[in-house]
């Protein structure tokens, strides 16, 4: 935007006050009313505008804006006494600047703004001219001529708002004072959207940077079945990049401006149905709608986090072992929303990648994505439970009922099973490629109890970790002796391995080096409590073969299979086997499987 030179001192005009956008206005002799620049009144203190400035930030806006036009002006408040000079001209003409009347250029597009009559010859290139007196009959162009009784001071703050630095403000003010009132009521992102279609009088959504709908506001079915399109194409580019291609490919008509965050990070993003190109005043709403929803998302933020800070520091007292009085941790969780006082189920969970396990979920939107999905089901069967996540892993206490037997308490334990199937289900549909592997506790009925519950719970997830048991359901009371070993691996992991190689080694060995299945068999026949026809059957082999196995596992280690003690250690060895991270071979199903001779 070009501006005249600053005044010097001396100059009529230092030291006057200002317009925004608009520069120093020359003080009214005493008997000019304040505010009111008539004809007697030269302009020098007119700064040149044009909407070349100012423009929409690519990055965080994709809105179709248009610059206004001749007919825009004649719209303006302090402009609706004009008078259009020819009375049918065309008013469709972009403006692109405002210029004061006597300079020697003109660029295209602009208006020039006179205190007097229209210069003639008009300058080339001009669009239009404000002005006191009409110009001459035949002018090239259109011309708003003020009546006597038009304040300048308020022309020039219309002006202002239309193509100054700060366009829109009065838009904005009014977008800014709408949006204030559901951000004080706390009525979250719906109140927000319905704040903001009532301005644009358009549908708005909302949503969040995995572009999960936060909130909308006067959405029609095609509409919505639009917007699920856009989502679904954008999420087909993977979690990664979902952003930039639903707001730079997202169809024309819908309007988007990113809600921006720290750094380069994108919050979430509007989206408005506004036929474009957008009017000032609906751009300037959408920054407003932008705004606010970043205020609300760092409310909501704040709010999780303090909440997170006071569960996490319930669960890491129950987890350390601290005294925590019964009443304390009740009261405590009740102000969470959560109830305790029956005592619980522990659960914990992590959420991997099959394809790089181990590794820890570090992706923000992806752990938000999940926690939210894990509430929204918590909150459908299993209300008032105490959820967490600590260093990526999901920490749940399930409240147990009111009155409790022992069949209620087997009931407890089941329903949690059954919650923990749907929860896994739920998060295959939620974050696709990622698994989630839960592990619970026995239900424990004494609150201050609870910290053995979820160190149950975490000993149950250790050993489903051990035994490759991703994405699925592991109970404390499955574990069985896998406990006993689990505690010898943690505390002496020589030992432990050392059982394996006295008792599993010879036979995994041997498969190794003549491409047998010793160990196969073995683990198929414990399996089947001992039963040969069983064990036969489900390795496609016969039963001879089967007993001939069994005769070499027993000369290879040293142990018989038909002595309980003997069988007892080979069945600690093949858990010992699974602990130390080396899989147990699954037997192969052979075509046309049946009594045949099988490898030995």
């Amino acid at each position: 935007m070009s501006v005249r030179p600053a005044p010097r001192p001396g100059d009529s005009t230092c030291g006057q006050p200002s317009l925004p956008g608009f520069g120093p206005v020359a003080k009214p002799p005493p008997h000019v009313p304040a505010g009111t620049l008539t004809r007697h009144l030269p302009l020098p203190i007119l700064v040149e505008m044009t909407t070349r400035d100012a423009r929409l930030d690519p990055r965080n806006q994709a809105l179709p804006a248009r610059h206004p036009t001749l007919a825009d002006l004649r719209d303006l408040p302090s402009l609706a006494g004009a008078v259009v000079v020819p009375a049918a001209a065309d008013l469709a003409a972009e403006v692109r600047g405002i210029r004061p009347a006597g300079g020697d250029v003109v660029e295209p597009g602009e208006v020039l703004v006179c205190d007097g009559p229209a210069p003639d010859p008009a300058p080339a290139g001009l669009a239009g001219v404000v002005c006191r007196t009409a110009p001459p009959k035949g002018y090239p162009v259109p011309a708003l001529v003020l009546g006597d009784g038009a304040s300048w001071a308020a022309v020039l703050d219309d002006l202002s708002d239309l193509l100054g630095p700060r366009r829109g403000r009065r838009a904005a003010e009014r977008a800014r004072a709408a949006l204030r009132v559901p951000l004080l009521e706390g009525r979250g992102f719906q109140g927000l959207a319905e704040a903001c279609r009532n301005l644009l009088g358009a549908p708005v959504a909302v949503l969040d940077d995995y572009l999960d709908i936060l909130a909308d506001a006067g959405l029609d079915d095609a509409r919505s079945a639009q917007l699920e399109d856009a989502i679904r194409e954008a999420r087909g580019h993977g979690p990664a990049s979902i952003m930039g291609p639903f707001f730079h490919d997202s169809p024309a008509d819908m309007a988007r401006v990113l809600v921006p965050g720290r750094g380069e990070r994108a919050l979430a993003v509007v989206v408005g149905w506004v036929e474009g190109p957008l009017a000032i005043a609906e751009t300037a709403v959408l920054r407003e709608m932008a705004e606010a929803c970043a205020l609300e998302i760092g409310r909501q933020e704040v709010r999780t986090q303090t909440e997170a800070a006071l569960r996490g520091d319930i669960i890491r007292e129950l987890m350390a072992g601290e005294a925590v009085s019964r009443d304390s941790l009740v009261r405590r969780a009740r102000h969470l929303g959560a109830d305790l006082a029956a005592g619980a189920v522990a659960m914990l969970g992590k959420l991997e990648d099959p394809h790089d396990p181990g590794r820890m979920i570090t992706d923000e939107r992806l752990a938000r994505r999940f926690l939210q999905q894990t509430r929204a089901v918590l909150d459908m069967h299993w209300p008032r439970a105490l959820v967490d996540w600590d260093d990526g892993r999901l920490l749940v206490l399930l409240p147990g009922p009111r009155e409790q037997d022992e069949a209620q308490r087997e009931e407890v334990e089941r329903r949690a099973h059954t919650l923990s199937g749907r929860l896994i289900a739920a998060t295959k549909e939620t974050v696709p490629g990622l698994a989630l592997t839960l592990a619970i506790s026995r239900f424990t009925p004494e609150p201050e109890r609870l910290g053995a519950a979820l160190e149950e719970a975490g000993l149950a997830l250790s050993i489903g970790e051990r035994l490759g048991r991703m994405g699925d359901v592991v109970t404390f009371e499955e574990t069985g002796t896998y406990k006993l070993l689990f505690q010898i691996f943690a505390d002496r992991p020589e030992e432990l391995s050392g059982f394996y190689d006295q008792t599993l080694g010879p036979l995994v060995r041997y498969d190794e080096q003549y491409q047998t299945e010793l160990v196969t068999t073995l683990a198929t026949y414990l399996e089947f409590d001992c039963n040969l026809a069983a064990t036969a059957s489900t390795l496609f082999t016969h039963r001879h073969t089967v007993r001939y196995r069994l005769d070499r596992i027993a000369e290879l280690c040293g142990l018989d299979i038909g002595r309980t003690d003997d069988r007892e250690k080979l069945s600690l060895g093949l858990k010992a086997m699974r602990l130390l991270g080396r899989k147990v071979p699954t037997p192969i199903a052979k075509e046309g499987g049946g009594g045949g001779r099988g490898k030995r």
